[in-house]
């Protein structure tokens, strides 16, 4: 039974890796660019992110109003506080559902104005998601390439133990040597391989999709009500709300200037870095927010502070309230999971130990390469051969279909493998039939 586990595992092996290695190395390769993008953005856009113009100091109102004169028909959406030195970052939707970031100098005049999609971290991200061409079937393309990554891993532990590649002393062929080292660094980064590799896709096409409207729907795991349904002005206060409240003011009143929704987050302690996400409408609300895995640099905050404050637009009533210990498990887990895949959970160090995960990726990718390279026979794909179904088949099975339940992606690609795989299974014992 155990061979039999291991010429299938080999033959699935060796077809997972075929297709999708070119793939994992884009991946991999994005993925370092995307890793490092707060180092890179500080220097290619320094002057943006902390130059200064030296002019007097002016409100933040005031900085706002000189936005809207040179940039008519724009729109503040987000006022962004980041860490200390950066400057304050101002982010516009436009005509067309344009977007433009603008920069305040620490005295509040604009100081640059960027736009978005040239920024390295977003480019890198969509390089990392979407292989830059914004289209939703490459993404799933990504995301399947991440869940056949996860099978390789199980797999190539499983031959690696068969083989005893572990233990096993020196060959003198090269290909079993190389074979052997390709198993040996496998199976040390099987483990931080399979945290990365699960730790990305909350974010994925598909599954990600998925998971969060899960974490979204099921409140005592997921996130608060509050994220599900987002209070509004002059409504109800959901049960996210932990204040005592006064009434809020007509919807026909004048909309809190931004100075005083800051003095509001200053006296509910937000510091940088912090966001407020401008009301859109006369029924929206303000909404102070600390957030991890931004993607935006210096805006980045451990996932263990993020909170969110809904007010009021005209009061400054506090509508709702939670952060991080009203999140289920399930949502705790996506807040951490995120940063921690883009190596910005605990530093320099996780980038570091992510960067060596990756590298590791790469390199166990182009040995795969070699070892296919040197044992493929000219004209011909040089694949293990197929094995029969037998009495022990449905085990693998079983396993295929585990994994496509919960992976769904996989498991239509293994539908539409496991097809094929019958198709050249009749074909071969027609052929036989024939010949005898």
């Amino acid at each position: 039974m155990t061979k039999y586990f291991n010429n299938i595992f080999w033959r699935w092996h060796f077809y997972a890796g075929l297709f999708i290695t070119p793939l994992l190395i884009t991946l991999s390769i994005s993925g370092i660019l995307y890793l490092f993008y707060p180092q890179v953005e500080q220097v290619v856009n320094h002057d943006a992110l902390f130059g200064q113009t030296g002019k007097p100091k002016q409100s933040l109102d005031a900085g706002l109003h000189d936005i809207e004169m040179k940039y008519p028909g724009w729109h503040v959406m987000k006022v962004s506080f980041p860490k200390a030195h950066y400057n304050t970052r101002i982010t516009l939707m436009g005509p067309d559902d344009g977007s433009k970031v603008i920069y305040l100098d620490h005295h509040n005049h604009i100081q640059a104005a960027l736009n978005p999609a040239q920024l390295f971290s977003n480019i890198t991200r969509e390089f990392h998601s979407h292989l830059l061409t914004g289209n939703t079937i490459v993404n799933y393309m990504v995301e399947l390439a991440a869940c056949w990554t996860l099978f390789l891993i199980a797999t190539g532990l499983f031959m690696t133990f068969y083989k005893k590649y572990l233990t096993q002393p020196k060959s003198k062929i090269d290909r079993k040597n190389k074979a052997k080292f390709h198993a040996l660094l496998g199976t040390v980064f099987a483990l931080p391989l399979t945290l990365l590799i699960l730790s990305g896709l909350p974010w994925s096409g598909y599954l990600g999709d998925k998971i969060y409207s899960f974490a979204v729907d099921h409140t005592v795991i997921g996130f608060p009500e509050a994220e599900k349904i987002a209070p509004v002005s002059n409504n109800e206060i959901p049960w996210a709300t932990r204040n005592e409240h006064t009434n809020s003011t007509a919807a026909h009143s004048a909309r809190l200037p931004l100075s005083r929704v800051v003095q509001l987050a200053e006296e509910e302690s937000f510091h940088r870095p912090y966001s407020i996400s401008v009301p859109m409408d006369d029924r929206g609300t303000y909404v102070l927010s600390v957030n991890s895995a931004t993607g935006v640099t210096g805006l980045d905050a451990s996932p263990f502070d993020e909170r969110t404050i809904h007010l009021d637009q005209y009061s400054g009533m506090k509508l709702a309230i939670f952060d991080f210990a009203d999140y289920g498990i399930l949502a705790k887990l996506i807040a951490i999971s995120i940063p921690l895949h883009e190596g910005q959970l605990f530093g320099v160090i996780n980038q570091l130990i992510n960067l060596l995960v990756t590298s590791a990726l790469l390199v166990i990718a182009g040995y795969g390469i070699n070892i296919y390279l040197m044992r493929k026979v000219r004209g011909s794909l040089s694949s293990p051969r197929a094995q029969r179904y037998n009495r022990y088949s449905w085990i693998f099975a079983a396993l295929l279909l585990i994994m496509g339940i919960l992976m769904p992606l996989f498991g239509l690609s293994v539908l539409v493998i496991a097809v094929i795989e019958i198709i050249l299974l009749l074909v071969r014992r027609k052929k036989k039939q024939l010949t005898i």
